[in-house]
C-alpha cells in the first residue's frame, strides 16, 4: 500500500513533475513546495483507493477527500488538520485540476466542495421513524400534502407557499417548481404515494377551504381556512404544531423547521445510494457544495454505525 506523499504510480510521478513545472513557472508565492507536497499527498490517496484515472473521477470522489482531509490526524502535533490546512490543500488540487484541463489531460475539471472555515451550526434532520410519526398526527388532508412537498420534494418554504395547482402536474408524476433559488426551474419526480397524497388533498378537501370566503378563488396549491394563499410562516407554524402532537420529547428538542425536512429527505435519499448529481438536481442546486453538506453527514453516520 502506498504510504501517505508516496507515489509509485509512474503516470502520477510525471504528473507531478509537470505540475512543479509549471506552478514555478507561473511564480505561485509557497513555502517548502507546499502546493507540491499538498498535490502529492492528493495523487497517494487515490493511489491507495485504486483510482488511477483521473477522467474518471466523480464529484462525490472530492467530497470523500475533503473528509479524509477533515478527519485524518495532524502529523506535526495532536489532533486533527486546522481548517486553514484542508483550504490549502483544496485549493492545490484546484490548481492541479488547472493544470491539468490547460494540457488537455482530462476533458473537464471536477467540481470541488468549498471550504467553509466556520460551517456553522449543523441544520437538524428527522429520522425516517420520525417521519411516519408526524403523519400519524396528521389532522387533515392537507397537512399529508405539506408533509409531502416539505419533505416528499424537498421544496423549500418559498417554493412550498408559491406553488400553484398548474404546478402539481399528478398524471405526468411531477412538481415543477417555476422559480427556486436564483430564479432556477426544476421538475421533481413524484412516488405513488406522494401523488395519491396531494390527489387527496386536491381533490377531496381543497374545495372546502373556499365556503368561508368572498373573494375570488386563489390559484395557490395550499390554501388557509379563509381561502387564500398560505403563507410560508404559517405553514412552517404549522409543521410546529404537528411536532407538538407527537408529543415526542427528542423530535419537540431537535427544534425542526421545514428546511429540516428538505435537509432530512436529502439525507435519506444519499442513505439509500442515490447519487450525489441526483440529488443536487432534485434540490436544485447549481454545485455539489451544499450536497457536500448532506454527503458529509452521511459519511459520519456510517463512521459512528462503524465504531459501535
Amino acid at each position: 500500500m502506498t504510504k501517505r506523499g508516496e507515489l509509485y504510480t509512474h503516470t502520477y510521478q510525471l504528473l507531478l513533475k509537470g505540475f512543479d513545472e509549471a506552478i514555478k513557472a507561473m511564480g505561485y508565492r509557497q513555502t517548502g513546495s507546499t502546493y507540491q507536497n499538498n498535490v502529492k499527498e492528493f495523487l497517494a490517496y487515490l493511489e491507495n483507493l485504486g483510482k488511477l484515472k483521473l477522467n474518471k473521477l466523480k464529484p462525490l470522489d472530492m467530497v470523500e477527500y475533503y473528509e479524509y482531509l477533515s478527519t485524518r490526524p495532524n502529523m506535526r502535533k495532536e489532533g486533527l488538520l486546522s481548517s486553514s490546512t484542508i483550504g490549502g490543500n483544496m485549493f492545490a488540487v484546484d490548481l492541479f485540476f488547472d493544470y491539468l484541463l490547460d494540457n488537455n489531460l482530462i476533458d473537464k475539471k471536477i467540481l470541488l466542495p468549498k471550504h467553509n472555515r466556520s460551517e456553522g451550526k449543523q441544520r437538524q434532520i428527522i429520522s425516517i421513524d420520525e417521519v411516519k410519526l408526524l403523519y400519524t398526527v396528521c389532522e387533515n388532508k392537507r397537512d399529508k400534502a405539506m408533509l409531502a412537498i416539505a419533505y416528499g420534494c424537498g421544496a423549500r418554504r418559498s417554493e412550498i407557499q408559491n406553488l400553484n395547482v398548474v404546478d402539481v402536474q399528478l398524471t405526468r408524476g411531477i412538481l415543477i417548481v417555476r422559480k427556486g433559488k436564483f430564479g432556477k426551474r426544476r421538475e421533481i419526480p413524484l412516488s405513488n404515494k406522494l401523488v395519491n397524497d396531494l390527489k387527496d388533498y386536491l381533490v377531496n378537501e381543497r374545495h372546502v377551504y373556499f365556503k368561508q370566503t368572498q373573494h375570488q378563488r386563489t390559484e395557490a396549491f395550499f390554501v388557509n381556512n379563509k381561502g387564500q394563499r398560505m403563507k410560508g410562516d404559517h405553514i412552517n407554524a404549522r409543521l410546529k404544531e404537528l411536532i407538538e402532537k407527537t408529543q415526542n420529547t427528542e423530535l419537540i428538542n431537535k427544534d425542526i423547521t421545514l428546511h429540516c425536512l428538505r435537509h432530512s429527505i436529502a439525507v435519506h435519499l444519499l442513505d439509500n445510494k442515490a447519487t450525489i448529481e441526483f440529488v443536487r438536481e432534485f434540490m436544485g442546486h447549481s454545485e455539489i457544495d451544499t450536497v457536500h453538506v448532506y454527503a458529509r453527514r452521511r459519511k459520519m453516520k456510517q463512521l459512528l454505525t462503524h465504531s459501535r
